[in-house]
């Protein structure tokens, strides 16, 4: 593998694919998407600081956890502080022309952004949208360019609320996980022709400009495993905030990166390959993503925090975010601050994360839940526990 330690990207332009809502576990269903995958840079342990969509976005372009930005709740899309600098300004600022094409204006923070164009999702051919966009935009000298792919997500979520009342919690739902998953399943093949034709797309115009690929998803999506969440952003556990990135670079990199890392990370990755250094802003929660690809060693994990309250489920909290989660060495600390109740999960000895073992005299468990609390208290974030 060629080393990026002394690599300087700032003449490339940047795409960065959202695939909305696609769950890690089907990478392998989508052949297109695998072989990205395993000629890359990938990145396994990808945590959505929030699982929905327009929490995550506000926090990738921020740098930030949606309570430090603002934008901390599904009704708290016009929250975002105004003294945030988003990465596409410094990109701006430095040359890029950007653009992004999304469901909604709202869904992400439009600061710096030169063109900001939206779709309907009910009618429109992705492929060929996104495209027409890529190739119209490689006449810029130097572009970022946000793609917003809602294929996955607007089919999941029109063919559920066909069928069943997304408020109500009956059994039904939840006791047909096969139907589920193979609902789900159904849109795989059209997910991954729109990675083939913008794979195809972006191979054209690379033979005249360098172009740096980001494919990703915010979140993952329910198939039915905890009653309660029928599509995401209830609950915090793996299927929907453990997700991935893979990183295409001009020259072929080809890496497996199992380190902890999360959308907030995005921020400094930015930064670092649009300036030809190395960006180390302490005031911002993101690692280096950089000096991962780097290091021949396995570098040290830090906790990373999670954060949700869901339009749907045993309690829905759109006004707040009223779940949150400690992810920390394949550990989990669970709090549900609408009854206060607590869950603790071993990863490794139970990724499905069946067997709650929270027992509050543990010493792991306290660390962690230490770390919760003061990630809660230090962000002025709403709660009902009892301080001692």
């Amino acid at each position: 593998m060629i080393s990026m330690e002394d690599q300087d990207f700032s003449d490339c332009s940047i795409i960065m694919i959202n695939l909305d809502g696609l769950r890690k576990d089907r990478i392998q269903k989508c052949p297109t998407l695998r072989t990205i995958k395993e000629d890359n840079i990938y990145f396994s342990k990808m945590i959505s600081v929030s699982p929905y969509t327009l929490a995550a976005h506000h926090s990738i372009f921020s740098g930030l956890y949606p309570s430090q930005n603002g934008v901390d709740a599904y009704y708290h899309m016009f929250r975002f502080k105004e003294d945030i600098k988003t990465f596409t300004e410094i990109l701006k600022e430095k040359g890029y022309f950007t653009k992004a094409d999304v469901i909604s204006e709202n869904i992400i923070p439009k600061r710096g952004f030169d063109e900001v164009g939206t779709f309907d999702e009910k009618s429109t051919d992705f492929g060929d949208r996104h495209s027409e966009i890529i190739k119209k935009i490689s006449d810029k000298e130097k572009f970022f360019l946000f793609l917003h792919y809602e294929g996955v997500h607007s089919r999941l979520m029109a063919d559920i609320m066909k069928k069943y009342d997304p408020k109500n919690n009956e059994d039904e739902y939840f006791e047909n996980i096969e139907e589920n998953n193979n609902r789900y399943d159904s849109y795989l093949k059209d997910c991954d022709k729109y990675v083939q034709a913008i794979k195809k797309t972006i191979l054209e115009i690379s033979k005249e400009k360098k172009i740096i690929v980001i494919w990703f998803a915010d979140h993952g999506t329910s198939t039915g495993e905890r009653k309660g969440e029928k599509f995401y952003g209830v609950y915090t556990y793996d299927y929907t905030i453990n997700s991935f990135c893979m990183i295409e670079f001009p020259s072929k990199l080809n890496k497996v990166i199992d380190t902890q890392c999360s959308l907030l990370d995005f921020f400094p990755l930015m930064m670092n390959l649009s300036g030809g250094e190395q960006f180390n802003d302490k005031t911002l929660p993101g690692k280096n993503l950089i000096k991962l690809i780097n290091s021949k060693e396995r570098i040290e994990e830090e906790p990373i925090f999670v954060e949700t309250g869901g339009l749907y489920g045993y309690w829905p909290s759109p006004k707040r975010h009223n779940i949150f989660c400690v992810r920390h060495n394949d550990l989990k600390l669970i709090y549900n601050d609408s009854n206060t109740s607590w869950e603790f999960y071993n990863l490794i000895l139970d990724p499905k994360e069946k067997n709650n073992i929270y027992n509050e005299t543990d010493l792991k468990i306290k660390e962690l839940k230490e770390k919760l609390i003061n990630f809660l208290n230090l962000n002025k974030i709403e709660n009902n526990l009892i301080k001692e």
